[in-house]
Order: structure tokens, then C-alpha cells, then sequence
């Protein structure tokens, strides 16, 4: 049995989160063998409050016991919300947080009126992609990212309806 102490709450970016945040998305690089950039490609995990925060998006952190697991943000791209950095530390995947941080992405989403949301996501990771078709996503597309490793990445899209009329 889980202790209530455990369990993963999901909180919104604080400065004091940052290193953990780092520390979770460079061992997801790592593992994947793929380049850590933070003066250009990674440069927003050190600037967060200016490039999500800011411009009316958000970051949040998944934290059990003091730690990082796993990171969500989201941005407003006009039309639709863009899931960004979705990362879920190796120990914590296949339980839910996953999901749980997709959840939390979508009600952000709804909540800020969009109709649409997208995901592009490294055809590496396999484990989100059955996850996004899971929750209803559709695959609409496919690109090369500008990052240091030309990273191949498929786009997800997932339409949430007309926004609730309080919201419009």
C-alpha cells in the first residue's frame, strides 16, 4: 500500500523545481542517447517563466517525496494548445502520471478555450505515441526537428470541441 506521502501531486513551476526538471528531461536524453543543448535547443528549461509562463502558457511537475518525475507545459499556438515537454522519469512510467499529465495538459486547454490540441513527439518514444492513440489522438503528420540530432517526430492531434461558452 502507498502511503499518502507518496503519492505524485501535480504542481505548478516553482524556481525550486528547476534542477529536478533538468535532472528528469536530461535522463530521458540520456537515455535515448540523444544530444543535451541548453545553450539553444534546451535554453526554455532554464527560461521557463519567460517562455511559457509569459506567453499564457504553463509548466507543471509531477513530485513524489520532495522530487521530480515528470514534467508537463503547455503554449498557446493561436488555434489549438501545443503539449510541450511531456518527460516522465524510467521508475514512474507505465502507472498512469503519463496519462495523468496528459489530463492535466487537455483541462488546461479546455479551460483556456482552445478547440484543438496538438503533440509532436520523437518517433523514439513509443510509449507516449500509444498513449496519445489511447486517449483519442490521431496521427496527421510527420517532420525533422531543428534540434542537434535532426530528430525524426510524429504530430498528434486531438480536437476537444467548441470551447464551453463561459470560456468564449
Amino acid at each position: 500500500m502507498t502511503s499518502p506521502s507518496a503519492r505524485p501531486l501535480l504542481l505548478p513551476y516553482n524556481e525550486r523545481w528547476q534542477p529536478g526538471i533538468v535532472e528528469v528531461i536530461k535522463a530521458v536524453y540520456d537515455e535515448f542517447r540523444l544530444t543535451w543543448d541548453p545553450d539553444a535547443y534546451h535554453r526554455d528549461l532554464y527560461t521557463i517563466v519567460e517562455t511559457y509562463v509569459d506567453t499564457g502558457g504553463f509548466f507543471t511537475v509531477l513530485v513524489v517525496r520532495g522530487g521530480v518525475i515528470g514534467t508537463v507545459a503547455g503554449l498557446d499556438m493561436g488555434e489549438a494548445a501545443e503539449i510541450e515537454r511531456l518527460y516522465l522519469a524510467t521508475d514512474y512510467r507505465g502507472r498512469g502520471y503519463g496519462r495523468l499529465m496528459t489530463e492535466h495538459f487537455l483541462d488546461w486547454a479546455r479551460w483556456t478555450g482552445h478547440e484543438k490540441v496538438i503533440a509532436w513527439s520523437d518517433k523514439r518514444f513509443d510509449i507516449a505515441h500509444r498513449m496519445y492513440e489511447r486517449m483519442g489522438f490521431s496521427l496527421v503528420g510527420d517532420r525533422v526537428l531543428d534540434d542537434p540530432d535532426e530528430s525524426p517526430e510524429w504530430g498528434f492531434e486531438l480536437s476537444l470541441g467548441p470551447a464551453p461558452r463561459a470560456l468564449k
